[in-house]
């Protein structure tokens, strides 16, 4: 990978694409967890690897991952568009968010239910303002540690944990009271 991302940021276009290979469904994945919608999601993929290849001298690999930095840049992006708090109707085929309990239910009644109950979730993540959906993206969704994190959204490691928890307590006050909409 060193000789890859050597070659990328000297300006190799073939590593760049492979680079996108690489990375394009967390980046992808992050943006459309963070803004609800897949067309605003393919833009922010399009600007990230945008960004990536205009500040490519940028990186360096000694001060961070290479998916730390990705993080960073698409979060960034997702703050400078318009966060709009409408309803959006969420589809975990379009998500491509398969809940690990699903894929082993056998009866059909559970695994309705569990799709069910996980869409309840994501639609009361979505109610969540970008500063507390980010840590839980970030942590649940793409299982960076509390330390990656932090580097990520550049915050101190107790501002992290306390997001997380102030998100999951929302998180489940939310689902036990069925309440799903801002």
């Amino acid at each position: 990978m060193t000789g890859q991302m050597e070659n990328w940021q000297s300006g190799d276009m073939n590593a760049f694409e492979m680079l996108f290979h690489q990375y394009e469904k967390l980046v992808f994945r992050t943006a459309y967890l963070i803004m609800g919608r897949r067309e605003t999601a393919e833009d922010i993929l399009q600007e990230v690897f945008t960004s990536a290849w205009r500040s490519r001298q940028t990186y360096d690999p000694n001060k961070g991952k290479l998916t730390t930095w990705l993080h960073r840049i698409t979060l960034n992006e997702c703050s400078r568009k318009k966060y709009r708090k409408t309803s959006t109707t969420i589809s975990l085929e379009e998500k491509g968010i398969d809940p690990p309990e699903m894929r082993y239910q056998s009866q059909p009644e559970e695994i309705l239910i569990n799709k069910l109950e996980y869409e309840r979730l994501l639609r009361a993540l979505d109610a969540l303002d970008i500063k507390h959906r980010s840590v839980l993206v970030l942590r649940y969704f793409n299982d960076l540690s509390y330390q990656e994190i932090a580097e990520t959204l550049e915050i101190s490691l107790g501002t992290v944990k306390s997001r997380l928890h102030q998100s999951l307590r929302y998180l489940k006050e939310r689902m036990n009271t069925g309440e799903t909409t801002a």
